[in-house]
């Protein structure tokens, strides 16, 4: 496992320059996604003021976002390479480098227990190997209830199936771990961890990366799929809140 997040960690480190072009981070999918489903579900729990651990802050895009509404932030990322990009990005954030699956082992001693409002992770917990374990160390992280806040890839999604079969996921090894990243399985790892599921839900039928026009094309179909209960299900993202009881 350590020769894969090695893997991982180089491969940030050599893309951070261009990864808001490489995955769709400046495209104007993202910007769609963002107003129209992350920023109202972020909006909604995440409280502004809050301290917040984030856990996989890559180039500090949603680390900027917290600041701006006033919350403490300590953002962590596995790359040193992608921790420069978030810091120019966000100056105002404190950065940690380190595994976000065992955010324990890298954080200060007065940052290790009881410490955060909420823990904050976008795109980043459906790849750890170890959920079960990640998550019953965020619970130690929280103050008495705090929330788990995850935007993540829903392993039901059958484009990342289809995505690895053509090759395009760029690290098919994580594919196994994605498909863990669904909603009875992350029912069961919140229970585990002495979580209490507060809310889980799904959206997000445009890729980030494509441009305006085909975002225009394709937001009518986004917003008829997204009022299906059983397409939505099938959506790129679950949004997952935990809270420690």
């Amino acid at each position: 496992m350590a020769d894969l997040k090695d893997c991982v960690r180089a491969y940030y480190d050599e893309f951070a320059g261009v990864y808001d072009t490489k995955h769709g981070v400046s495209g104007a999918g993202q910007a769609y996604n963002f107003r129209t489903y992350y920023e109202p579900f972020l909006t909604r729990h995440v409280p502004a003021g809050s301290r917040v651990l984030e856990l996989g802050c890559g180039t500090g895009v949603y680390t900027r976002w917290l600041t701006d509404r006033g919350c403490t932030v300590t953002a962590m990322d596995i790359s040193p390479a992608m921790i420069e990009q978030a810091r120019k990005r966000s100056p105002d954030a404190t950065y940690v480098v380190g595994d976000c699956e065992r955010p324990l082992e890298h954080l200060p001693e007065e940052d290790r227990r009881d410490a955060f409002d909420i823990i904050l992770g976008i795109n980043t917990f459906s790849y750890y190997p170890n959920k079960e374990s990640a998550l019953k160390g965020y619970y130690n992280l929280l103050k008495p209830g705090g929330r788990i806040v995850f935007i993540d890839m829903n392993g039901t999604c059958p484009l990342y199936r289809i995505m690895k079969w053509t090759g395009k996921n760029e690290m098919p090894q994580w594919y196994p771990h994605i498909r863990q990243s669904n909603d009875r399985r992350l029912r069961e790892l919140a229970g585990a961890a002495g979580l209490r599921i507060a809310g889980l839900t799904h959206f997000v039928f445009i890729p980030n990366a494509l441009g305006s026009l085909a975002v225009t094309l394709l937001r009518p179909i986004d917003a008829l799929l997204s009022r299906l209960p059983l397409i939505r299900n099938w959506s790129m993202r679950v949004a997952l809140l935990a809270e420690r009881t």
